[in-house]
């Protein structure tokens, strides 16, 4: 047990679960709520959605039904491993760690509130439901960082120094930086050998720099008051085929349509978004669709449990988007734009 041959082979049996395309399309074409819960009722997610439905009621107990269902997962993959395989593992999961706390900064500066935030967050990685909820009663980002840190999280030290960096800088990028850098730091210190697996964390990890490091580029092209200099102190090293200079490039308000559509950053296709965050998403899928892939990597190695992640959680998510789709009346073609296809 816990070696990847065995993980691997109870990780093909957990992906033949998976709704097929066909089923997510039925879903689109549901007339209400109650009926979407109903269709989910018979997949299987109805473990978690009963359980949620017995405390809250319509896409408040889907929300709850999914993350609870994906934590399972997680703690299900974790299961069948020890040793290494484990170790590496569970840096592929605290990237959900680095996304939850993103996204509690993220809504704190929005001015959401905590259930608000909390219908957002998919725990998978050491953040349980219950140790996130924990970090919603901190009363500010200081005291968010703290919490962390006492735990001993890895991304604790981190959300500390961003904060402090974004208290001077005024820009949350100070701190999605942060992490983000941190994220793809501790993940490489843990895939230093030679191994097959260590290579597939090393390539996720290279590809998750180039995702990040476009899509900060992106974000800086909103603050035009930035010098080159203070531009390029927000670059990532480590990333697939993009450079500094592209990244430089991207970042600049001044840059060209001609410039900008010369880059694909990780095969994402720039030219024809709308806007910014079109553009944004577009880095998001390319790089969630090269994940997925791996799925069909080297069958002894850590490819299969990245590949089975993206996959589960771009389900989730998808889910997520048909069922507050139907709360709102966004009809299926609206929703359907924000379905991630991996």
């Amino acid at each position: 047990m816990g070696d990847f041959p065995y993980i691997n082979a109870r990780i093909k049996v957990m992906k033949s679960q998976l709704l097929p395309a066909s089923r997510l399309e039925e879903l689109l074409h549901l007339p209400d709520v109650d009926a979407f819960i109903q269709a989910l009722g018979d997949t299987p997610y109805n473990p978690e959605l009963q359980e949620a439905l017995s405390r809250f009621a319509g896409v408040r107990a889907v929300d709850e039904a999914l993350a609870q269902n994906f934590y399972h997962t997680t703690r299900r993959i974790l299961s069948f491993a020890d040793g290494e395989p484990r170790r590496l593992i569970e840096v592929v999961l605290l990237r959900y760690d680095l996304q939850n706390i993103r996204a509690i900064v993220r809504g704190r500066h929005t001015g959401k509130s905590n259930d608000e935030i909390l219908a957002t967050l998919y725990p998978g990685g050491l953040l349980s439901e219950v140790r996130l909820r924990e970090l919603l009663q901190q009363p500010d980002l200081r005291a968010i960082a703290d919490t962390l840190v006492t735990w001993m999280h890895p991304l604790g030290f981190p959300l500390r120094q961003g904060v402090e960096a974004a208290q001077r800088s005024g820009t949350l990028v100070d701190i999605e930086v942060a992490l983000d850098r941190a994220y793809v730091r501790y993940g490489l210190g843990i895939a230093d050998g030679e191994g097959h697996s260590e290579t597939a964390l090393r390539r996720f990890l290279q590809n998750e720099i180039t995702a990040t490091n476009a899509k900060t580029a992106l974000k800086l092209r909103r603050i035009r008051e930035l010098s080159r200099e203070e531009r390029e102190r927000f670059f990532i090293p480590g990333g697939y085929v993009f450079s500094r200079d592209q990244f430089a490039t991207l970042a600049d308000p001044q840059s060209s349509a001609a410039e900008i559509g010369a880059m694909r950053p990780l095969g994402a296709e720039l030219t024809g978004q709308e806007s910014l965050l079109e553009m944004e998403r577009a880095i998001d899928r390319a790089f969630q669709k090269l994940a997925a892939q791996m799925f069909f990597g080297d069958p002894l190695s850590l490819d299969v449990v990245i590949g089975y992640l993206t996959r589960k959680a771009a389900e989730v998510s998808n889910l997520r988007v048909v069922a507050h789709a139907k709360q709102l009346g966004i009809p299926a073609d609206g929703a359907r734009q924000e379905i991630v296809v991996v």
